[in-house]
This record gives structure tokens, sequence and C-alpha cells, in this order.
């Protein structure tokens, strides 16, 4: 069973990365009129873009002329039959000065192939300056003066709006120490329950047990007050007083801390006593503790919907029991050869791993697959990689220790000190990688996913995120509205670049024929990685059904554009 679950984990890790591994080659501009770098006399007609490979048949131009640049009226982008030659016409002429003709394509397969820039300057106006298109007019037709949205607000990376406190990185560690902790104590009890009863009477399971209850117990108070913090902008001194935490039930997260440290708390009842989880009349609360405060460890983001927050419950439940297990025999089973019962515990672990083993990774694929949607090259992509090779190397040694307990302890009478102390380093090794695995769990809850639907359980009414991408720029940006008529709440995220921004603005568009206005978001309070929000009660409103379009703008530069339909 377990060799199925690791070859299941590999080919499931395999097929999510494979868009990212195994595709084609991006497209490079081979020449384009205006050529990049140079300089027209006038430009009234079309542009065209010839690539070095056929591309697919939906390509994207914006084109930006002026300083600040201002979004030119276009006509659609037409691929020709040669499939490498791509042509748009203006509905207008460009006016003298630079311009910015931004790209993306995707290739045959309608696969993500590229995107760029193409930089030119117009010497001479064709006609007088004052027909140039303003930034709030439709690219292709005219449209009333655009209404320029009010200022957002910073908010942190979980979509919710949180000055900076400085601090992420205690917070990071809080909560790396409180899992690991947590993880300890739960899966301890439980490996007493079903592998070892007696246990409860050994002096080394009782001390281990005390000790990492004493440690979720603090890391969980600093993990509280941290979330605090960060809500708030204060101070971390000044928000671990319990009348500090007041800002952290503004988050789903921040109240699942809260009752998560309540529960373990609690669970000091059955951690001083370990003999009560064993006793038939209070076994249900001695696990029930614990195991609540496990379960909240799936509320782990604000924006997580119903299948993430199952997902995750399921994954920190076969963590833990795996992780406690591993931790509760590398304390307090395998320290010295011993009798039968150091053999029985060891092997019953065996059968009670297996099925522990397949719910944490089966939760973590569905996991990967609700949150990244193949959006491997983000930040949260990447560390989510890296966690799966690790996660594979933990399942690895686990296969590999299970075999040997097989080998060795199948037929044992007693434990001796050759084989404990084999088998002892053996489960320190994997002990160690899952406290691995934990600090990147860790790590993965400070970015964001890409994949993610900013509505999921956010006060927010947000539909799919659209995703701007421009290669030359190391721009990637996600936009998410409510996407209907009247008011709507707006979430900007900035993915790359991670510093160094000096603008970012978006433009929605209204669609063809449409005498209604559009409306430009700007300035937006970002100078790198992080997001914004505006909410519908400030007044942002699309005011006609039909297919706007939604440009973003870095630095002046136009990143990318995508036509959405709004509702009525």
């Amino acid at each position: 069973m377990l060799r199925w679950a690791l070859a299941l984990f590999v080919a499931g890790a395999a097929a999510v990365a494979w868009p990212t591994t195994v595709s084609a080659a991006n497209a490079n501009v081979v020449s384009s009129t205006p050529a990049d770098q140079s300089e027209v006399d006038q430009l009234s007609t079309s542009i065209q873009i010839v690539f070095d490979v056929p591309i697919g048949p939906s390509p994207k131009v914006v084109m930006t002329c002026g300083s600040p640049g201002q979004p030119m009226q276009l006509g659609n982008a037409t691929l020709l039959a040669d499939q490498v030659t791509v042509s748009v016409q203006l509905a207008a002429p460009a006016p003298a000065g630079p311009c910015i003709v931004a790209w993306s394509v995707t290739d045959t397969n309608l696969q993500p192939a590229g995107s760029g820039t193409i930089a030119f300057k117009v010497l001479n106006d064709t006609v007088a300056s004052t027909s140039v298109a303003p930034s709030s007019t439709n690219p292709t037709d005219s449209a009333p003066t655009t209404t320029v949205a009010p200022v957002v607000a910073p908010t942190d990376p979980t979509g919710s709006t949180t000055p900076s406190s400085g601090s992420g990185a205690p917070l990071g560690l809080f909560r790396f120490l409180h899992y690991l902790a947590l993880a300890s104590l739960f899966g301890g009890l439980v490996f007493l329950l079903v592998a070892w009863e007696m246990g409860a009477d050994y002096l080394s399971a009782i001390n281990h047990l005390r000790v990492v209850w004493v440690v979720a117990t603090v890391s969980s108070f600093l993990e509280v007050g941290g979330l605090a913090a960060r809500q708030s902008g204060a101070g971390l001194g000044s928000s671990l007083s319990p009348t500090a935490w007041g800002d952290a039930f503004a988050t789903m997260p921040g109240k699942a801390a809260v009752l998560r440290f309540l529960l373990v708390a609690a669970s000091g009842w059955v951690a001083l006593r370990p003999s009560r989880v064993l006793d038939p009349t209070t076994q249900l609360a001695s696990l029930a503790l614990p195991g609540l405060a496990v379960l909240t460890l799936g509320v782990a983001r604000d924006d997580y919907g119903f299948i993430e927050i199952v997902a995750g419950m399921v994954h920190a439940l076969g963590m833990s029991v795996w992780l406690g297990g591993i931790v509760m025999q590398v304390r307090a089973v395998l320290l010295a050869p011993g009798e039968g019962d150091l053999v029985d515990a060891v092997l019953r672990f065996k059968r009670l791993a297996g099925p522990a083993i397949v719910a944490t990774v089966a939760s973590g694929l569905l996991l990967m697959f609700s949150l990244d949607r193949g959006h491997l090259g983000s930040a949260h992509g990447l560390v989510l990689v890296l966690k799966t090779l690790v996660v594979a190397g933990m399942v690895f040694i686990s296969v590999a220790t299970r075999q040997f307990v097989n080998q060795r302890l199948a037929r044992a009478h007693t434990l001796s000190a050759p084989i404990a102390q084999r088998l002892r380093r053996a489960v320190t090794i994997e002990s160690a990688v899952g406290v691995l695995v934990l600090m990147v769990s860790s790590w993965l809850l400070a970015l964001t996913p890409a994949g993610l639907h900013a509505d999921s359980g956010s006060s927010l009414a947000l539909s799919t995120p659209l995703h701007f991408v421009n290669n030359s720029m190391n721009a990637d940006i996600t936009v998410a509205f409510s996407q209907k008529v009247g008011p709507n709440d707006v979430r900007i995220e900035v993915l790359a670049p991670t510093t160094g921004i000096s603008s970012v603005r978006v433009e929605f568009l209204p669609p063809l024929g449409s005498s209604v206005t559009g409306v430009v978001i700007d300035p937006i309070p970002l100078t790198g990685a992080g997001a914004a929000v505006l909410d519908k009660s400030t007044g942002f409103a699309l005011q006609a059904s039909g297919t706007w379009t939604v440009l973003v703008f870095l630095d002046g530069v136009p990143v990318e554009q995508h036509d959405v339909f709004v509702g009525a």
C-alpha cells in the first residue's frame, strides 16, 4: 500500500509540474513595423510583429504613447496565415513622442509562449494632439471621461487589509514551533492509545508529552500575538497581552488561532496525566481537545473555501499522527533495548503510519491542485515544489523503515540494543525530514497561491482572478473583481517584481459602443510584492453590462490586457 501511495504521489507531482517543465519554446520577435528602438516620421495605419515560431490564434497587443503613457485605440490583433505575423490596426493616429507596444502570445497548443515589449518614437503628429485618446477612453470606441477610483490601502498577501508591523519573521517561527509541538502532542497520544498502552507508565513518554504541551501552549500564545500585531500594525510586544487580541478576530485564521490556543491550553489536562487517554471514561475528551486543535490548522487563510479547509484539516491530522508517532519513538520508545511491549509498539505504529501517510499525501495533492492550478513558477509554487520533494523523501525513508521493521521485528520478542540503535537512527532521520516539512509549510503561509480564488471565504465578493504576465518586464500581477454591473469589490496583487515598483495602474475600459465611463484605479500604493483592495462601499462601479477591457500598467508601461464579460 505504501509503495502504491508513493507511486501515486510522484505521478501526481509530475503531472502538476509537467506543463511548466515540458513546454514549447517561448516565441521571440524577429522583426516588427515599426522596429524596436527605431524612429518613424508618422504612424497612422497598423503595427506588425513577426515571431520566430508559429503562435496561437489569440495574440494580445496593447499600445501606449506619450509620457506618461496613454493607451491607444487599437483594433483586434490578427494572426496572419503564416502563423508567425501579428497585425493590429490603429483606430487613431499615434501622436508624436515615445510609444510602447506590449504583446503576449500562446503557442499552437494554447499554452503561454511569452510576452514582451517593443519601443519606438514617433517624430511628428499626423493630426492635432488633442485627438489622442486619453487613458479614460475605450481602446475601440470613444467614451466619456473616466472616473478615477479612490486610493486603495495595501494589504497582506492573504487578502485582508493589514499594515506592516514587522512581525512576519517571528510569526513564522512561532508557527513552526507550534505545528511541531502540537503534532507531537496529538500524534503521541494517538500512539499511546493505538500502539503502546504501557507507554503511559514510562517516565520518558510522560516527560515528552509534558514538554511538547508546554511548547505548544507557549508558541500558540505567541502565534496569536503575532497575528494580532500583523493585523493591527502594532509592535509584537504590545500585542502579546490577551486584551490586545481583538484585532486577531478580524480574520478567520486569527479566530482559529485563538480557539487553538484555548484547546491546546486545555489539553494540559491529558498531557500532564497521559493515562487518561487509555481510560474509556476520559478517552474521548483526551483526544478531542488536541484533535480539535489540530483541525483548526486547516483554517490557514481567509481565502480558503470549503474544499481547501477540509483538505487542510485532513492534511493536518494525517501529518500529526505520522510525525507525532515518529517523534514519540525517537523520544521514548527507542531510547534503549527493552521487552516485547516496545516491539509491539513499533509493529503497531507501522500499521498506523500507512493510513496516515496516504491521508497526508492525498490531501496534499488536492491542496496543490486547488491552490496553485499549475502556476508552479510563482513564489508559492516553487516553495510547494520544494515541499513536494521533501515529503517524497520522507515517504521514501518511511517505506524503507517499515521494511526494516518487517524484516527484523516480525518474529522478535525483545528489542535488542543493535536493532534499537539502527532503528532509532532511521526514525531520527525520518523525523528530521518531517521537521523540515513543517518549516517549509510555515514558509508557504507567508506566500500567496497563484491559483487561489480570491473570493473563497473572503469578505470581498470576487470572481476568479485575472492573471497579467509580461516576461520581459518580470511582471506577474493578478486582478480580481466582482464582474457585476454596479458597485464592485476589487483586489489587486503584485506577485513580481518583489521590489522597485514606482507605480501600478489598472484601467477598466467600457464595452464597445457604450456611453458609460470607464474607471481607472490610480495610484495604487504598492512598491513591490503585496496586495491592495478596494471595496464596493468606496464607490467603485461598472455601469454597463458587456465585455470590458482590463489593462494593467507597471511604471507606466502596459503589462497585458484581458477582455472580461460583466453581467447585469
